[in-house]
């Protein structure tokens, strides 16, 4: 199924969040966020949390600053 994932398509195997953070090449999860379909995902829903075709994954990196 096609996914949406910080504007690019990306295609995935099966229904799974972490699968479709797999295939967009997120390595390490600290400091950050996930949206989809506007909606942030709480960090204890992403290994249930499923997608659904066409769903919009925004992935938010946190960054020092002032």
């Amino acid at each position: 199924m096609e996914v949406i994932i910080n504007q690019e398509v990306f295609n995935i195997q099966n229904d799974s969040l972490i699968e479709a953070l797999r295939i967009y090449g997120l390595q390490e999860t600290s400091g950050i966020a996930i949206a989809v379909n506007d909606h942030v995902i709480p960090k204890s829903s992403w290994n249930s949390f499923q997608v659904h075709p066409q769903d919009n994954i925004i992935i938010i990196r946190a960054a020092q600053g002032g």
